[in-house]
């Protein structure tokens, strides 16, 4: 689906009116840090429950970006409806968190990628649990047909943001009411799994850091472990 930005823009308007859907805050904040999306896929959620009832926003979205020749960007919108379970006591901020997601994904596997980040959209709540970085989703079975790997991970996207580590990163938007966060999530394989349980999140950042000094592939649904 090709966007009409203003159009599509309205329409989020209405809804943060309405229910204070943040997804048009979200959205913004998509245009300023990556610009318009190339297009929108809009994934089948949650049938016809109607707000307040909803996990995800009724104008759940993913926006798709082609900036690199290897993989299409995608970025849910509407994820952040719900506050993340339990997260205004593990935050200690009445405020709690809120989750938007990121994944990267070959251009011919984009649309199945969407899919899945429509499925971690939903994921806690329909769960009750609390999700973050280091979180480990077990699929059950392979991410998309194909792939050797049946887990996903959560990190923050220090890929995409360049200002991560700043006073104001992309990948958030405070405000008195509302924290908002971006979550990367790519596909892993069992022996990852295992290893993160093991040894720790850290020590296997650190070993996806060094391969990623070689060669980049968290977005090749069919790549190599590095444990």
């Amino acid at each position: 689906m090709i966007l009409d930005v203003s159009q599509f823009r309205s329409l989020l308007d209405a809804a943060y009116v309405r229910e204070n859907d943040p997804a048009a805050l979200v959205f913004d904040n998509y245009l300023r840090w990556k610009g318009p999306p190339a297009f929108l896929v809009r994934p089948v959620v949650q049938g016809d429950v109607t707000p307040p009832e909803a996990l995800v926003s009724p104008n759940f979205t993913i926006l798709a970006y082609e900036t690199n020749p290897l993989y299409t960007t995608l970025c849910t919108l509407g994820a952040s409806y719900q506050i993340i379970p339990f997260s205004r006591a593990s935050f200690g901020d009445e405020r709690g968190v809120r989750y938007e997601y990121i994944m990267h994904a070959t251009p011919p596997a984009a649309h199945q990628a969407a899919e899945l980040l429509a499925l971690v959209a939903e994921h806690p709540f329909r769960h009750t649990l609390e999700i973050g970085p280091g979180y480990i989703l077990p699929i059950g079975e392979p991410v998309i047909p194909g792939s050797p790997m049946e887990y996903l991970y959560f990190t923050y996207p220090y890929l995409d943001d360049g200002r991560l580590y700043e006073t104001q990163p992309w990948g958030q938007i405070e405000r008195a009411d509302q924290l908002i966060q971006i979550q990367w999530v790519f596909p892993i394989y069992f022996s990852e799994a295992q290893f993160i349980r093991a040894a720790g999140v850290e020590a296997f950042e650190r070993r996806l850091q060094e391969r990623h000094t070689q060669v980049y592939d968290a977005y090749d649904f069919m790549r190599l472990p590095v444990v």
